[in-house]
């Protein structure tokens, strides 16, 4: 059990989306893990970056950094309308 932890201590999470769901996962996954926060919207990732102190979360819009993750959580819109 003690190697699935340790394991776990070095795991890279990666938040796709960072809207209210997604920017909220990727903080309180970072407390205690090391995350990457992807969103396409470069103007999103300027401003939060602008303002992000955590030096564990990785705030990017290089699609690459998806790659280096080892869990990769989708958190986008998903529409419920028929159209």
């Amino acid at each position: 059990m003690a190697s699935i932890k340790h394991n776990l201590d070095q795991a890279l999470v990666c938040v796709v989306g960072l809207g209210y769901v997604g920017l909220a996962l990727a903080e309180a996954f970072s407390k205690s893990l090391k995350v990457i926060g992807f969103d396409i919207d470069s103007e999103r990732i300027g401003k939060l970056s602008r303002n992000n102190k955590n030096r564990s979360l990785l705030l990017s819009n290089n699609p690459k950094e998806i790659s280096e993750a080892n869990f990769i959580i989708i958190a986008v819109p998903t529409p419920v309308t028929r159209s």
